[in-house]
């Protein structure tokens, strides 16, 4: 199920301009078109005018929004590394999912404490090697490492790429990853919308396919409850 939602940019023009209004001010001498030679020009100053004329209010805005292009372009953020500063290794392979500190960290109240911990942890490496010039180097290139054995690097990778861009594609094979990755980090909307696609699948007759997937997380206490989830509706369907 494909969760994300293009929006086409919406372009909102107002103008309101109605006669026998105004602010109680007039504009200094030196910004009017009719002020006469003999006048001096005066910066930044309020002459306030006569009370018996009615203020003139004059509201004019125009709001533009693209946010599937926006979208778009948080999704390539994660796959260019000399922009992330924060180094996802995942897996036994320790596969590499490059992320941007600042985005991590207001997404997930979660990250945000692990990505603090991490930088304090080298810090304190970076003051005990101070003396040894290549672990210097590699603490002060501001880079934050994070090591993450629990996911499958792809599952994790969407995971990531949600956070960013807040679009990710859900399907059987990802499903527990996102979900477990969802509960994990606080991601309230992606974990309604996996609960959603699981709701989806059992409707559809499809949920026996979600149960490879699952396997690989029952070790996470979101995967039991998923797994739970599927035994339990593939039950019902076998007694109906």
């Amino acid at each position: 199920m494909d969760r994300c939602e293009s929006t086409l940019a919406l372009v909102d023009f107002e103008q309101v301009e109605q006669d026998g209004y105004s602010s109680g001010y007039e504009s200094t001498p030196s910004d009017s078109e009719s002020s006469t030679s003999t006048q001096k020009p005066q910066s930044n100053i309020l002459i306030p005018i006569s009370h018996n004329r009615d203020p003139v209010k004059i509201k004019e805005k125009m709001s533009y929004r693209n946010t599937q292009a926006l979208t778009e372009q948080l999704k390539v953020i994660s796959s260019i590394p000399e922009l992330c500063d924060v180094t996802f290794e995942v897996g036994s392979e320790k596969v590499k999912v490059h992320g941007v500190k600042a985005i991590l960290g207001t997404r997930s109240r979660v990250l945000y404490n692990l990505i603090l911990k991490k930088q304090k942890e080298a810090e304190f490496q970076r003051k005990a090697d101070k003396k040894d010039k290549m672990n210097k180097a590699s603490v002060q290139s501001g880079k934050v490492i994070i090591v993450v054995k629990k996911y499958e690097p792809e599952d994790f990778r969407k995971i990531i790429q949600f956070i960013h861009s807040g679009s990710v594609d859900i399907n059987s094979s990802c499903v527990a990853g996102l979900l477990c990755g969802a509960s994990q980090f606080g991601l309230d909307d992606l974990e309604r919308a996996c609960w959603d696609f699981v709701n989806h699948s059992v409707k559809s007759g499809t949920i026996s396919k979600i149960i490879p997937s699952a396997k690989r997380y029952s070790h996470l206490k979101t995967g039991q409850r998923l797994l739970e989830k599927i035994f339990s509706e593939t039950q019902q369907s076998v007694e109906l």
